[in-house]
């Protein structure tokens, strides 16, 4: 089996622990009573993370027992596909009273996944200001940062006094979202920005203009969360204004925010190594998920590794005289194809998060091969090292010894440079390197790696010269 654990990743701890709701769980046969005194003593966001598992029906019991606003908390924590199964079940009007609790983002997350004439029905009953704003983004590509981005921010023309603006604050405080920084405007145009706590400790009669910034780092609707993220993580932004063609300020992304979307897209990533097509954890919880969806995400990529994998079984049988002359062949071959699809996995992880984190680029595809073919060389060296003593201590001669010690080091260094590549050349041609790298390293290695080894046996072992 392959590792895809880089070389120096950290051991995964869970940050939110799975919390008890035995209480609950309990009270789900009893009446309703019961179920809202038990759902008193847990919180709702663990609910919320809880119902994935849970039946549409026992998500619907749930979600009903309790006021809008827990309700809100325990669906702004669950997938928006679950939340939309509870929600298309509830009438209209209760619908939208639970979903003004939520940001807007989160309404369009949800909406997005109605039927399209429960959201409708929905549509109807919401206020005007939102339906518009939730159709406008529902219009943004997947990956646009407008998608995440909130139109409740903190404003000011640059005319008004620091006061009134934290007058403004105070007094629209469930109405603003994003309250990081102040977005100075004239006529609706972004035209600065001030920090809180810039405002909060000027002179309170000071003009906005005077203490705002005029170098103001805006993005448009349709920029990809990526790049966004990326300005954020480099000039340490807590939030990042958004403007349309004409400058007008339309809203704001958190950071927050942005690291919902790339934790959901760490999971799709994860997945796609795996060769898991169609990215359905994105888009379906795993008990939520209809069997035939699974088996066809995953069929496509199966079948094509599963004729790649034949290549092993044409080594073997190429190889088919040299192996009944030496059966102690045979014992090696798993260690030394599992060791090159370990070195070659671990290496396409690597490579992919440089390329994820912008620390590499496709130019750098002929310095990214040097470093892994040096990587590789030093591995096989000492990998080799060991595997040579190893087999020693199996009794095995020292021909074979030799053989398996040089079979790692070719093996290592040759899986160390296509692990290299694959990632590199992937993101070159446009193919998400998630997708293919780590299935087809583990592939090409299983039978690159067995013809290596039989190659060398036929060299170095005296019973196979001439076989």
């Amino acid at each position: 089996m392959s590792s895809l654990a880089g070389p120096e990743q950290e051991p995964i701890n869970r940050a939110l622990p799975m919390a008890d709701l035995s209480g609950v769980d309990a009270a789900l046969p009893q009446g309703d009573e019961a179920l809202r005194a038990a759902l008193k003593k847990v919180r709702a966001a663990d609910v919320g993370r809880d119902l994935s598992r849970r039946s549409v029906e026992q998500s619907h019991r749930l979600v009903c027992a309790t006021d809008e606003r827990s309700a809100a908390l325990m669906l702004r924590s669950a997938h928006p596909v679950v939340a939309a199964n509870v929600l298309s079940r509830c009438a209209p009007d209760l619908s939208v009273r639970v979903l003004e609790f939520l940001p807007i983002n989160k309404q369009m997350a949800i909406l997005n996944h109605f039927e399209p004439d429960a959201r409708e029905r929905v549509h109807a009953d919401l206020d005007a200001s939102d339906r518009r704003d939730i159709q406008k983004l529902l219009a943004l590509s997947p990956s646009a940062v407008g998608r995440f981005a909130t139109p409740k921010v903190w404003r000011a023309e640059r005319t008004a006094r620091v006061r009134d603006a934290l007058t403004l604050l105070r007094s629209d405080d469930g109405e603003i979202e994003v309250a990081q920084n102040l977005y100075v405007t004239e006529n609706d145009r972004l035209v600065g920005v001030a920090p809180l706590r810039k405002v909060a400790i000027s002179d309170p009669g000071a003009i906005v203009e005077s203490i705002m910034t005029t170098d103001v780092l805006s993005l448009s609707e349709e920029t990809d969360v990526g790049d966004a993220a990326e300005i954020i993580r480099t000039h340490n932004f807590l939030s990042l204004p958004i403007v349309d063609e004409s400058r007008r300020l339309v809203g704001a992304v958190r950071v927050d925010d942005l690291l919902d979307a790339a934790l959901s897209e760490l999971g799709t990533g994860f997945l796609n190594q795996g060769g898991v097509a169609g990215k359905i954890a994105s888009q379906v919880p795993y008990f939520q998920a209809p069997l035939w969806r699974a088996v066809r995400s995953r069929i496509t990529w199966l079948v094509l590794l599963f004729v790649a994998e034949t290549a092993t079984g044409t080594v073997l049988r190429h190889f088919e005289d040299a192996l009944s002359k030496v059966v102690a062949l045979s014992f090696f071959i798993p260690l030394l194809i599992g060791t090159g699809g370990n070195a070659g996995s671990q290496t396409v992880s690597t490579v992919i998060r440089a390329l994820a984190l912008g620390e590499v680029r496709t130019r750098d595809a002929f310095r990214i091969l040097l470093k892994e073919l040096s990587t590789g060389i030093l591995l096989g060296l000492l990998l080799g090292g060991i595997a040579f003593g190893r087999a020693l201590l199996w009794g095995v001669t020292t021909d074979l010894a030799t053989c398996v010690g040089l079979t790692v080091l070719i093996v290592c260094t040759w899986a160390n440079t296509v692990g290299a590549l694959i990632p590199v050349a992937a993101e070159a041609v446009g193919i998400d390197p998630t997708v293919v790298s780590a299935p087809l390293i583990t592939t090409l290695v299983d039978a690159s790696g067995l013809f290596i080894y039989l190659s060398v046996a036929k060299m170095l072992i005296a019973q196979l010269h001439g076989g």
